[in-house]
């Protein structure tokens, strides 16, 4: 697909300048290129949920995750359950901090993806499962403006990303993020968020308890004031980077 975009293409737009690098290395990377140069650009995405179509109602137990989101600090996850997105370290993660004895909460918000399904399984049998641990894969946008509302941070494990909607909508509530080191997340939180490294349960279960105590002591970066786009600004570069040809980089052809 990419060869073929590539090839056929009079530019490229991307989502982040982080995926505009990664893709520009890739093309540099195959064999055949094509005869004439590419422009390369990115924008990025909008996030004002107000502004779009937000769905509405709230799910049964709605009172119940409110309840236990408000009593101890919880940790919110949002995106597809699907493999690149940290959720099984993250479990795992959590796992161990309540064995430690660590009074934290874990929610996911996202609908079931691909090849998750021993994942799944270990949530369902878990016994922190509606008491600690809470899965909302059809929360509308009603249910999750109330978790970032009410959640004492975003957590974005995730281990390869485009762009990272959630930490935008993270700022705009003003809760703390903590996020994978990432480029793409670098470039849009900077400052504004605690990373984390490494890939094993332990990496992030060390994360989150310094990050308790740092939040406890108000030493954790703060999201407040974090840099974002209306989707009428993001849409805005796009017709200038299409429009204007206000590209970021030429891939010289072959």
């Amino acid at each position: 697909f990419l060869r073929t975009v590539t090839r056929v293409s009079d530019g490229l737009l991307c989502i982040s300048r982080a995926v505009a690098d990664e893709l520009i290395a890739w093309i540099e990377r195959q064999p055949a290129r094509r005869a004439a140069p590419l422009n390369v650009g990115w924008f990025h995405l909008g996030a004002d949920i107000d502004a779009s179509a937000p769905s509405f109602g709230l799910p049964d137990n709605a009172a119940q995750v409110m309840e236990a989101v408000r009593a101890r600090p919880s940790f919110l996850m949002v995106g597809t359950v699907e493999p690149r997105k940290g959720h099984t370290q993250a479990l795992a993660a959590f796992e161990q901090l309540w064995k430690d004895g660590a009074q934290v909460n874990l929610v996911i918000v996202g609908k079931q993806g691909w090849m998750v399904e021993k994942l799944v399984e270990r949530m369902a049998k878990s016994p922190e499962k509606d008491r600690r641990l809470f899965w909302l894969p059809g929360a509308s946008d009603e249910m999750l403006l109330k978790l970032y509302a009410s959640s004492a941070a975003l957590l974005a494990p995730s281990e390869g990303e485009g762009f990272g909607l959630p930490l935008i909508e993270a700022a705009q509530h003003n809760i703390p993020i903590i996020a994978r080191n990432l480029p793409v997340f670098r470039e849009v939180a900077g400052e504004h968020a605690c990373y984390c490294e490494g890939l094993a349960p332990h990496d992030l279960s060390d994360t989150v308890a310094k990050w308790l105590v740092l939040n406890a002591e108000g030493k954790a970066p703060q999201s407040t004031g974090m840099a974002w786009l209306t989707w009428s600004e993001s849409a805005r570069q796009v017709l200038n980077a299409v429009e204007k040809q206000q590209g970021y980089k030429v891939v010289p052809g072959a």
